[in-house]
């Protein structure tokens, strides 16, 4: 009985989890007009108006919400069942999209489970409920996830007095968020990055012509190649200074390698303890041991570049006309060492794997579509120039098509599966009544696979992004939202992309990219990974 309602409740925090990480690239989704209108009990209109007559009869002639599309609900177990081999899907969790394709299959658009232990969870595959509950939502979105990081911190209270912008909610969170938001959305902070990161894609295509075999082909563990490079990337960022994780001769005992395998070992250990049963909350067990060790190591050494960098700042001249740093302009914006250091892992941890699968997928959907890539380096090549030629923050501004492809890419994989937010209202979404405090999963994923929102979706057509382009998308804005919505949307986009942009344009000023091996899928885990070995041909360019 016992392993039957720890069975719910591993089920409830994996589909918490699955959509925590919105992780950081290509453009703010602008909010469209909302085709109707959000259904809130006893509310009041803008303009103060009592609209609650209005809202009454929609909510009264709304369908109960027992009477959702559910696949059976049975005693202990809830639906949670429905995973379970021989009598459920037996579709490992790994491979949630497939989970939910079956669901959509058997239920249609809207569905509910019942996970012991866990709130009501409703999964939508309507555009319309996704823009809904967004544009409803109040100051604070509650978004759930990451336990095990907010119990590590609540346990460090030397350290940390907020679980930070990754794991944590309210009042705290948005403390926190709203005095790093400024420094990461300023254009002029990002173009400021725009040398060191192309210094370091530079350097990551020469690790790639040090490493690369005799038929030009990448090593099965090509990924941490890319983790090395999205560490570099970020931790310029975040630690205001160069870490030297693309050192070819990087010793095993560096601190820059220890980060890499404390980073790893972080996301591996969350994964097996907040997928599993919740042990780790009752006894401190070996995984939870070893995610505690590698969390130690990142605050250790976050906290050592933060006190660095103020230093660096009593020194620094009054009359000096250098641009500060963001991790600078955290501190002239008022924020605390202690938030300074958990903004800083909250970077690193955000920001390692989405940069890196996400680049990684691009890479292979241009490998696999050769036409495409060949459009993209004539762009490249003419707005840019070959090999050799520095990326401008003004050239940036006009590779179109390049936008386009990381768009595309995003589409058909994006960082996660979808978003979530546990709504403080109760709402009517697809006809049915929905109750305060249900956590609400919007399948952006499996909507942007559907060929009613975007004709022939499996296909990779870039030009679906671009504006007057006879193939040009008119899809409802709510269909991809890959780094989220509003104030938790993911706040270093724009130098997520300026990282994807600089290395995909050095990448192929230099290589033609060839893959000749399965399709790559995704494995869900905290975030979306490749389900495959990126065995990709870098040949150089005559």
């Amino acid at each position: 009985m016992m392993a039957h309602i720890n069975l719910g409740r591993r089920l409830g925090v994996f589909y918490q989890q699955q959509f925590v990480i919105q992780t950081c690239v290509i453009r703010r989704c602008k909010a469209s007009v909302a085709s109707s209108q959000v259904v809130l009990k006893n509310n009041t209109t803008n303009n103060g108006r009592d609209n609650s007559i209005t809202e009454d009869v929609e909510w009264n002639n709304a369908k109960p919400f027992d009477e959702m599309p559910s696949i059976r609900v049975l005693p202990l177990l809830g639906t949670s069942w429905g995973l379970l081999p021989i009598v459920g899907a037996g579709i490992p969790v790994t491979r949630v999209l497939e989970l939910h394709q079956l669901r959509f299959k058997e239920l249609g658009y809207i569905w509910r489970d019942t996970i012991p232990g866990a709130p009501p969870l409703v999964s939508t595959a309507r555009p319309e409920d996704a823009e809904k509950v967004l544009r409803a939502e109040g100051k604070f979105p509650d978004r759930p996830g990451f336990e095990t990081l907010k119990a590590y911190r609540a346990e460090r209270i030397d350290q940390f007095t907020s679980a930070g912008i990754l794991a944590g909610n309210g009042e705290p969170w948005w403390n926190i968020r709203s005095k790093a938001q400024q420094p990461f959305l300023k254009t002029k902070n990002v173009n400021n990055y725009v040398p060191v990161l192309g210094q370091i894609a530079q350097e990551f295509i020469d690790r790639i012509r040090l490493i690369r075999q005799e038929n030009n082909e990448m090593n099965p563990d090509f990924v941490n190649e890319m983790y090395r490079w999205a560490l570099e990337s970020v931790g310029v960022v975040g630690f205001n200074t160069r870490l030297g994780c693309l050192d070819p001769n990087l010793a095993p005992d560096s601190e820059a390698q220890k980060m890499i395998r404390a980073a790893n070992l972080s996301f591996t250990a969350v994964n097996e303890l907040e997928y599993g049963l919740p042990v780790w909350k009752y006894i401190s067990t070996p995984t939870l041991k070893r995610l505690y060790e590698a969390q130690d190591f990142f605050t250790d050494t976050a906290l050592k570049y933060v006190k660095q960098t103020i230093e660096m700042m009593k020194n620094k001249p009054a009359d000096s006309e250098e641009d500060p740093s963001i991790l600078e302009e955290f501190f002239i914006r008022g924020m605390s060492v202690k938030d300074a250091t958990v903004m800083v892992i909250d970077m690193l941890m955000a920001g390692i794997d989405t940069t890196s699968h996400t680049t990684s997928f691009l890479l292979y959907f241009l490998a696999r579509n050769p036409d495409k890539q060949e459009k993209l380096r004539n762009e490249i090549l003419t707005v840019v120039g070959p090999k050799g030629k520095l990326v401008t923050p003004g050239a940036l501004n006009e590779l179109h098509y390049l936008k386009a492809c990381i768009k595309e890419s995003l589409r058909l994989r994006p960082a996660a599966v979808g978003n979530a937010r546990i709504i403080d209202k109760d709402l009517v979404l697809s006809g049915y009544r929905v109750p305060k405090g249900s956590l609400v999963v919007f399948l952006h994923q499996l909507m942007a696979l559907m060929d009613e929102y975007f004709p022939n979706a499996e296909a990779f057509v870039p030009e679906r992004w671009i504006k007057g382009d006879p193939l040009e998308s008119h899809h409802h804005k709510y269909v991809v939202l890959p780094f989220g919505f509003g104030t938790r949307m993911c706040i270093g986009r724009r130098l997520a992309e300026l990282e994807m942009w600089q290395l995909t344009t050095k990448i192929l000023q230099n290589f033609k990219v060839e893959y000749h091996y399965e399709d790559i899928g995704c494995l869900s885990r905290i975030v979306n990974a490749p389900d495959q070995p990126l065995r990709f041909r870098f040949i150089d360019l005559d």
